[in-house]
């Protein structure tokens, strides 16, 4: 008697190890086409589907996709339990000659029936504003609403048309991290990646200060945290959003703007092992207030950066100052102190700075290897600041008065010895651009200079030209 055929498995029977190994190579489109065979596909395409959001805001008006994402959520929340990776972008509503309120979501009132019902279930104090808003139609409340049901939230990116206008974002965030026990919102305790930028203040309208900002501060209690780029504002007394100040043990890179370096050392503080630091400081007269001065004081920020000198291996200062207020010229500025006692930063290997915070404005005798890290191996140079006090008017506060030959005798001082400062030195960049009564042939002059320069020390000295002339 022949033997009966056997019959051949069914899909259902795979292993969901064998479905992960194909289902991680299709495209979103073909997850989407997945789910509409059968409930069985549905339900093993839809955490892949869903695992990364992300929408780029381009238009004016808010991006149908987005719209039709946010009414599924609505009515299948559990959808947002397989969210891993949200990228929010686009700065449509960010320059001046653009600004303009975010527009509202136009959802019907009978759709908003259980995104209200979840919030009264959440218990946050809060929950009459963000219900309130919710009628509203405010992006501010949906992107707060979508945040509350992500407990497996890895990456979180949110540009500047959804930090705007954060003030509630911010209220979920702080009630979240900050205060788990009290409310039925998740703790982000998977959270690796944050980036959380609000508009630079030069796209501000004079005068304006950001009044319904989240405040980023909760995430340094992210206990998994590992990167972050954050605005972070400057407040009249510093204080942390918990009774305990956070040790942000995994945080290992960090990117900061707006704060000043008079409570830069607050945050540091509490990033013990932290490798990588981007810190960027700004001023117009536009936004000038009792911290947003005219002045960086280095004294200030080398002791602000003490805290993470046993570890910081990455150190990148950009600095600028921009037309603000009634200006029409670049606001002049001023450096304090010094940045001497960044010598015995042991672990700091690469390091990016504004030429002027290294030896100043002015041509005089000042050092590079007073102030370079004695195991630094790669050093960029910008010219960051060149144009402060460009109309000269202020005459009590410096001005540019750097020549490409002036820049290159302080770097020959260096190269005489730089084996015994900075032994394990290997690259020095210079990013600048055309400076003011400087011949037509400045970029090839100055990459001979620092090519021979180079080939006499032994150390790669380079031109990066940032006007593209030769």
């Amino acid at each position: 008697m022949d033997p009966k055929p056997l019959a051949a498995p069914s899909l259902g029977s795979w292993p969901a190890d064998i479905w992960y190994l194909v289902f991680k190579l299709l495209s979103p489109a073909e997850f989407r086409a997945l789910c509409r065979v059968n409930k069985m596909f549905c339900a093993l395409a839809e955490p892949f589907l869903y695992s990364k959001i992300q929408w780029i805001w381009l238009t004016v008006r808010l991006p149908a996709t987005f719209l039709r994402f946010l009414e599924t959520l609505i009515s299948k929340p559990y959808l947002a339990t397989y969210i891993t990776d949200i990228h929010l972008g686009g700065d449509t509503f960010r320059y001046q000659e653009f600004r303009r309120p975010v527009p509202i979501i136009p959802i019907p009132d009978e759709d908003l029936e259980e995104p209200i019902a979840f919030i009264r279930r959440t218990g946050v104090p809060f929950a009459d504003m963000w219900i309130q808003e919710l009628h509203n139609r405010t992006i501010d409340a949906f992107v707060a609403l979508l945040l509350a049901q992500t407990p497996n939230l890895k990456s979180l990116y949110l540009g500047h048309n959804f930090t705007q206008n954060s003030l509630l974002t911010g209220m979920v965030l702080r009630s979240s991290i900050c205060e788990p026990a009290d409310h039925r919102l998740p703790n982000f305790e998977h959270l690796r990646d944050v980036y959380f930028l609000l508009a630079d203040s030069s796209d501000m309208v004079p005068g304006e200060k950001v009044q319904a900002a989240a405040n980023p501060l909760p995430f340094f209690y992210v206990p998994n945290l590992k990167h972050m780029s954050a605005s972070i504002e400057n407040p009249d007394t510093f204080t942390w959003p918990a009774a305990h100040p956070p040790v942000a043990s995994n945080l290992k890179s960090l990117d900061l703007n707006w704060v000043r370096e008079t409570y830069l050392g607050e945050l540091l503080s509490a990033t013990p092992t932290l490798e990588t630091l981007r810190w960027h400081w700004y001023f117009d007269s536009g936004v000038e207030d009792q911290f947003i001065t005219k002045t960086l004081d280095l004294d200030r920020l080398t002791a602000a950066m003490s805290h993470v000198r046993g570890t910081l291996t990455d150190l990148t200062i950009s600095a600028e100052v921009s037309i603000g207020g009634s200006d029409q010229f670049y606001p002049a500025m001023r450096i304090m102190g010094s940045l001497q006692e960044m010598v015995e930063f042991d672990a700091l290997k690469k390091l990016q700075i504004p030429w002027p915070l290294l030896v100043g404005f002015t041509k005089d005798l000042k050092r590079l290897q007073d102030v370079m890290p004695k195991n630094i191996e790669s050093l960029t140079i910008t010219d960051d600041l060149r144009l402060q006090n460009e109309d000269r008017i202020k005459r009590d506060l410096p001005v540019w008065d750097w020549t490409h030959s002036a820049i290159v005798d302080v770097l020959r001082l260096w190269m005489k010895d730089w084996k015994t400062c900075t032994p394990h030195l290997r690259r020095v960049s210079l990013v600048i651009s055309v400076l003011e009564y400087e011949p037509d042939d400045w970029a090839s002059k100055l990459t001979h200079q620092l090519g021979v320069l180079s080939d006499q020390s032994g150390v790669q000295l380079e031109l990066i030209n940032m006007t593209g002339e030769m």
